[in-house]
């Protein structure tokens, strides 16, 4: 019996100290995986125009594009390369269809990204989905409505993806805010709420629209 409940106990923080590390490698694979299948093609093309015969390495790919990448962060770094991009976006702006999904998406990773996270301004709880139940979200926005009542844009993200979730239209005395810096909030999230971050409560602060 001992050895068993030995065997189980071991198993189990095994279990727990690889889930994280195989789903970390599985997503690299499933990004490399991705990569490679989108530029693989092109770079056999490429070679076999050159050289008379195709040639691709596994894994080319993905350094192909982490080469492109730091490029075009360079690029969007200085003035000239902010004028190319601002270029090539207004030219993504006008084609129908993909005007909207180029702006969800971009939107969204500057929501998330370390420069525009001040775009999620405060933590809060919400009653959601029903009343005495909630949520963790942030506070993206504000209006007054006609009644002169605060209504504040909330943001209910997703566990553990908090890249989709819902938005929300809530009245501001409804919310409670929360003393949390956005990065515990979203690690709290994503963690499932075993980060061990603590709710905190704070003193509502009066804000300009």
């Amino acid at each position: 019996m001992h050895l068993a409940n030995h065997l189980k106990k071991k198993f189990l923080t095994g279990l727990f100290v690889l889930i994280p590390i195989l789903v970390t490698v599985y997503i690299i694979y499933l990004v490399i995986s991705f990569v490679d299948t989108i530029i693989a093609p092109v770079i056999r093309n490429v070679t076999l125009y050159g050289t008379g015969k195709a040639i691709y390495v596994p894994g080319t790919g993905l350094i192909l594009f982490v080469v492109v990448a730091y490029v075009t962060g360079v690029l969007a770094s200085n003035y000239i390369g902010k004028q190319l991009l601002s270029s090539g976006e207004r030219m993504l702006r006008k084609i129908p269809f993909v005007k909207g999904i180029y702006s969800s998406v971009k939107d969204m990773t500057e929501a998330f990204s370390s420069e525009k996270k001040r775009s999620l301004k405060e933590v809060v709880l919400a009653e959601f989905p029903m009343k005495g139940r909630y949520a963790v979200g942030f506070v993206t926005n504000r209006t007054r409505m006609r009644s002169e009542k605060n209504i504040c844009t909330v943001f209910l993200p997703t566990t553990p993806n908090p890249t989709s979730g819902y938005l929300i239209m809530v009245p501001e005395d409804e919310l409670m805010f929360l003393a949390m810096p956005v990065d515990d909030a979203l690690k709290y999230i994503i963690s499932l709420g075993t980060s061990g971050v603590e709710l905190e409560w704070k003193e509502k602060v009066s804000s300009s629209l």
